[in-house]
């Protein structure tokens, strides 16, 4: 169900161009071409007499380590059953064994618990140069195990790839798991789940500041669908927009100056920019249609929106000013809920087609359609800061739970476990947590 869009049909019931070539930006690797060959050695504790709590603790980082490079584009992740030669240290690695089998890089180490402390200490092995390539040491509180393999994770995507690793992202949604639909975050795999609000209300359409310490929201907490920030720094919430009606659907610019959203404020849902240091707002549509969904391009100077002025919600475009407006998406009878991928050049959204939605994605010049899903009713989708995964929700095995898989639409995995409903996910900006 198009939750804003048809809250919107809900309240009028009861109230009875172009872009240029500078805008698309590189496109996607092909998901088909030859992804780098690494093993995942297991890390060794540095104690004389390792305990079963020791060896648990070396398993987890590997765990953790192994299914953040499994997740990512670009690599291969030998199983270790396959593993040439067992290793304790870099001087026992045989580089020619593991040419042998193709293995390109090895990631090794060791660790010790340290008072309150887990001291990792982490190393990146080329095979072909029989070097170094990296190392870093970590120093954090044991229960953050995941979120040091995580960091070890993207510094090697960093070292071999030269992209930004997503493996220290989060992930805001709206769940129902307290009876009320709340805030809340997780780690991008799901773990370390947190409560934001406490509203005993229903909240909607999360979205995150381009430096990831706020997140905007909507909630009926006040028995007005007004629109929030939630600042993470201080832990509170604000109302920024609280117009008679709807203030749904917020969008963040990229230089996070501004907030694309829905409102009502005029007596049609229309889409307005407001201004977040001065609150000022700039209306961008004038059209007796339903507008809705809006999703700033990742140069800030195109918008994505759906509207139903063609006679179905479809997929629009305009400028930054709310002109040269044009149709994307001409298939399926309800298309909505826009992502502008943050590479610049493929918008993901949600479309119906014999009574099913599902992730679909197109090209901004509105060509190369690909649906993604097939099974259940496919809604949300947003992208990693990557610009390579997407998050959607998906009730395919009953109740709306979060689920993730790369732009092709492989390596597919579920995120929350809930006998609750989660939705509405957002994908965070790139972050790393800060270790000793």
């Amino acid at each position: 169900m198009r939750i804003t869009y048809l809250i919107a049909i809900c309240y009028f019931t009861f109230m009875s161009g172009s872009l240029d070539a500078q805008d698309v930006w590189l496109s996607i690797s092909n998901s088909g071409s030859e992804k780098i060959r690494i093993a995942v050695i297991p890390f060794v504790p540095r104690v004389e007499n390792p305990t079963a709590d020791d060896i648990g603790i070396g398993e987890k980082i590997v765990e953790v380590i192994t299914s953040d490079l499994t997740f990512s584009p670009f690599f291969t992740v030998l199983d270790t059953q396959y593993f040439p030669q067992q290793i304790h240290s870099e001087t026992d690695i045989n580089p020619f064994q593991w040419m042998s089998i193709g293995v390109q890089a090895i990631i090794i180490g060791s660790f010790k618990v340290s008072g309150a402390n887990l001291k990792v200490d982490a190393r990146l092995y080329s095979v072909s140069s029989s070097k170094r390539m990296y190392r870093r040491k970590l120093t954090e509180k044991p229960r953050q195990i995941r979120r040091i393999a995580h960091a070890i994770s993207d510094d090697v995507v960093k070292a071999l790839t030269g992209e930004e690793g997503i493996a220290q992202t989060q992930i805001a949604f709206i769940s129902n798991r307290t009876g009320h639909k709340e805030l809340y975050t997780c780690d991008y795999d799901g773990f370390y789940v947190n409560r934001f609000t406490y509203n005993n209300s229903i909240s909607f359409t999360p979205d995150w500041s381009p430096d990831g310490f706020s997140i905007s929201f909507t909630s009926f907490s006040n028995s007005n669908a007004n629109l929030y920030i939630y600042d993470s720094m201080k832990k509170q919430q604000s109302v920024i927009s609280d117009f008679n009606g709807l203030n749904v659907s917020a969008s963040w610019s990229p230089d996070g100056r501004k907030v694309a959203f829905v409102s009502t404020k005029d007596g049609n849902s229309e889409i307005y920019v407001m201004d977040v240091r001065t609150k000022s707002i700039q209306r961008l549509t004038f059209n007796r249609a339903i507008d809705t969904s809006p999703s700033w391009s990742p140069n800030g100077r195109n918008i994505a929106f759906c509207s139903d002025r063609s006679g179905s919600p479809q997929i629009y475009i305009m400028d930054d000013e709310g002109a040269n407006v044009r149709r994307l998406t001409f298939e399926g009878n309800f298309n909505d809920q826009p992502s502008w991928s943050p590479r610049g050049d493929i918008i993901a959204y949600a479309s119906r087609a014999q009574g099913q939605f599902n992730i679909a994605i197109i090209d901004v010049a509105g060509e190369h359609l690909t649906y993604l899903t097939s099974i259940g009713q496919n809604e949300h989708p947003d992208w990693a800061p990557d610009g390579y995964h997407i998050v959607f929700c998906s009730n395919r095995l009953g109740r709306y739970q979060l689920y993730e898989m790369l732009w092709d639409g492989t390596r597919l995995r579920r995120i929350t476990n809930s006998i609750a409903n989660n939705e509405s996910p957002a994908w965070s900006p790139k972050f790393k947590w800060n270790f000793e």
